[in-house]
């Protein structure tokens, strides 16, 4: 017989059954809400007064209140998986995103308990699969909840996490959001991408995501930020050689979205996985509500040194790019720069 703990009553338990009548057995350190499994239990004649309520408030949801979901946490790693959860903030269901979640949920058995266990088993698991090395480990935890106990739960598992030399960044999604990534069946990571793609280069969704079909985040963003870089070059260049103003002063040139070129991309395979020769990436996605490792921030406010700009805008320009990449970024500047400043000491020079 299965049911769900309602209550815990000292070494003793409700437990609501799948025929929706309430059932006392033997606690064997249950917690609320836990899907349990016993053998002819004792039922009690005479339940707790809590009990009874509960009998009234529950009795129009029964056993399927347990696996509704309230609340949903996305995993980007490569594989994209959702954690669904129910009210007692246990997951009731693992949901592949993409086929390289299809083909790790084939080979690992992910028990559905707490949100930290089942973050944990899933990592662990991309490490065994090389989806997880020495060079991917970027990892972005997505969170559409009200539960705020939920919220502390899978901050302190992305603590943890990234404690083993990987870097976790946590989102929190607003319901919008999440409506959207349930109606396409992608991942967080998968419409921030589709978003920032669409934003830049027009087209609906749907339409973009047929189109990049195949293509994996990382190589969308990385189109992105060229478009992004060509726009900024061409502006550049028009400021450079715009005529003056009766003032004497440069007019500046309009900026719009529509100067950058938009080039169909190439049919590729499917997506494979990550064996660190992934583009480096970038999105203009909002980076309110998310939290950022130490590792992740000191890289980013060394990319603001050089390069310029705001530390909260250099968030949002990099997100999707991993912080190797970002210093390699800072390094060829500088490489660069240090040609320049030779050129320029030569021509000086009798």
């Amino acid at each position: 017989m299965q049911g769900i703990v309602m209550e815990i009553k000292g070494t003793r338990c409700v437990i609501l059954k799948k025929d929706g009548t309430f059932a006392e057995i033997r606690n064997r350190n249950y917690t609320v809400g836990q899907e349990v499994s016993a053998s002819n239990p004792a039922i009690g004649k005479a339940l707790s007064a809590a009990a009874c309520l509960a009998v009234i408030c529950t009795a129009a949801f029964g056993y399927h209140l347990y696996y509704t979901p309230a609340s949903y946490v996305y995993m980007d790693i490569n594989p994209s998986v959702r954690l669904d959860l129910n009210c007692f903030e246990r997951v009731i269901d693992v949901v592949p995103l993409n086929e390289d979640a299809e083909v790790l949920l084939s080979n690992v058995t992910v028990r559905k308990g707490s949100a930290e266990e089942c973050m944990n088993t899933i990592v662990s698991a991309c490490q065994e699969q090389n989806y997880l090395n020495e060079h991917n480990t970027d990892i972005e935890v997505s969170v559409r909840t009200d539960s705020a106990k939920l919220e502390t739960e899978v901050e302190t598992a992305s603590a943890a996490i990234g404690a083993e030399h990987l870097e976790v960044s946590v989102f929190q999604m607003d319901e919008e959001e999440n409506d959207s990534a349930m109606e396409h069946h992608i991942s967080a990571k998968r419409l921030r991408a589709m978003r920032a793609y669409t934003a830049q280069f027009g087209g609906t969704i749907d339409e973009n995501l047929a189109l990049l079909r195949g293509y994996t985040n990382d190589e969308i963003f990385t189109m992105i930020r060229e478009a992004h870089r060509s726009q900024e070059s061409s502006s550049d260049a028009q400021q450079d050689t715009a005529p003056s103003d009766s003032s004497g002063t440069s007019a500046k040139p309009v900026e719009t979205p529509s100067s950058a070129t938009h080039t169909e991309p190439e049919e590729t395979p499917d997506n494979t996985k990550n064996t660190g020769e992934t583009p480096a990436s970038t999105t203009p996605a909002s980076a309110s509500g998310h939290q950022l490792p130490a590792k992740r921030l000191e890289a980013i406010r060394a990319y603001t040194e050089q390069f310029g700009g705001t530390l909260e805008k250099n968030v949002q320009l990099l997100q999707g790019v991993s912080s190797s990449e970002i210093y390699k970024m800072i390094k060829e500047a500088q490489a660069e720069q240090g040609n320049d400043s030779q050129d320029e000491d030569t021509s000086a020079a009798p």
